[in-house]
């Protein structure tokens, strides 16, 4: 009988390994080796193709996002917030969250030269810290967090910014054209074109690069210092961010700046935030498999974004002469500026929240 229940409880236990294994390699092969899989492949595209990025063509990322993973990810904030707050301390957040994002539309409307140089750089933040391993509340953020934060932003931001200044310069004139409408009606001056000279651009690209570069070289020194106690699982780690973040870089050196940060926006920033929003919209034990993980988002961001598109699509109208697709990929960037700020509060407040899985 005693061998009996040890046989039994063996077996219990190769089940659960053999599941969690499961589980994670199931994550490994969706959220880590197919984004990189295809940032692989248009590498490679790109490469052979050797031209600049065709219009047309840069900005489908931000079609695709409209209406698959980019947008519904920030839009699901709504569906977030019911989970975690209700009644009136709901409508309270909730109210404050939209007057946050009227206070950037107003503030991009009067000053937008500097708006987006803020969006820039919350950008960089937004994107390095996203993706980093949650802290205790009480532990504030590390030098650890900030570091691999910088390092990770300062490539995604940085490398378009300096291998593509002139064509970053005409996307930021563009999308501040879009306000030029409103400032008229206000009785604003039209602002002088470009909005940004080139070399100042490949300036910040390239300080950007050498703070990324600085960052890494410290990561890796850290754990190369203290290799007894981090143990080489983690710099294997790191050299995994690493390799996955150069990557990202070589694509925006080899396409346009809309398209590479739009290709990361969709494939790893959005993508991979899937799994986070969807544990906050479902129960802690289910298993979930990705692809209904990104349903569920969906279905949950609907609320905010039915109207989101309504807004979008009058404008576009009202905007664009030709109705062409690169002025509703432009609406959609502007979208995320005003957006952002918003979100990333949210986002910095539920990683300090304890979890629930």
């Amino acid at each position: 009988m005693f061998v009996t229940s040890q046989t039994v409880r063996r077996k219990q236990i190769f089940t659960e390994i053999t599941c969690v294994n499961f589980e994670l390699s199931v994550k490994t092969a969706w959220y880590t080796i197919a984004p990189l899989v295809a940032i692989a492949l248009l590498i490679v595209f790109s490469a052979f193709y050797q031209q600049p990025t065709p219009k047309q063509i840069e900005v489908l990322p931000w079609i695709v996002g409209l209406f698959f993973i980019g947008m519904p990810h920030g839009a699901a904030d709504l569906a977030v917030l019911q989970s975690k707050k209700s009644g009136w301390r709901l409508f309270n957040t909730f109210f404050w969250y939209v007057v946050s994002m009227i206070g950037v539309l107003i503030a991009f409307i009067l000053t937008p030269t500097i708006s987006l140089v803020g969006f820039l750089f919350l950008s960089l933040w937004h994107f390095g810290s996203s993706e980093n391993p949650t802290e205790p509340a009480e532990h504030g953020i590390s030098y650890e967090h900030l570091l691999m934060s910088f390092a990770k932003g300062g490539i995604v931001i940085g490398t378009p910014l300096a291998f593509w200044p002139t064509a970053t310069s005409g996307v930021a004139t563009e999308l501040i054209t879009l306000v030029e409408p409103a400032r008229s009606l206000l009785g604003m001056p039209l602002l002088v074109h470009p909005i940004y000279q080139s070399s100042h651009i490949a300036t910040t690209g390239i300080a950007l690069l050498a703070i990324a570069l600085c960052c890494w070289c410290f990561i890796f020194f850290h754990c190369a210092w203290n290799t007894k106690i981090l143990g080489m699982q983690k710099m294997l780690e790191n050299c995994g961010v690493f390799i996955t973040y150069a990557l990202v870089g070589i694509l925006e050196i080899v396409s346009s700046p809309l398209f590479g940060i739009g290709i990361y926006f969709l494939a790893f920033h959005s993508w991979k935030q899937m799994p986070s929003i969807s544990k906050h919209l479902a129960s802690p034990s289910a298993e979930i498999h990705p692809v209904r993980q990104a349903l569920i988002v969906h279905k949950a961001a609907m609320p905010l974004l039915i109207p989101t598109w309504i807004l979008l699509g009058g404008t576009w109208w009202w905007l664009s002469d030709t109705a062409n697709f690169r002025d509703l990929a432009l609406l959609s960037l502007l979208v995320y500026l005003i957006v952002t700020p918003a979100h990333e509060v949210l986002c910095e407040w539920l990683s300090a929240e304890p979890e629930t899985a």
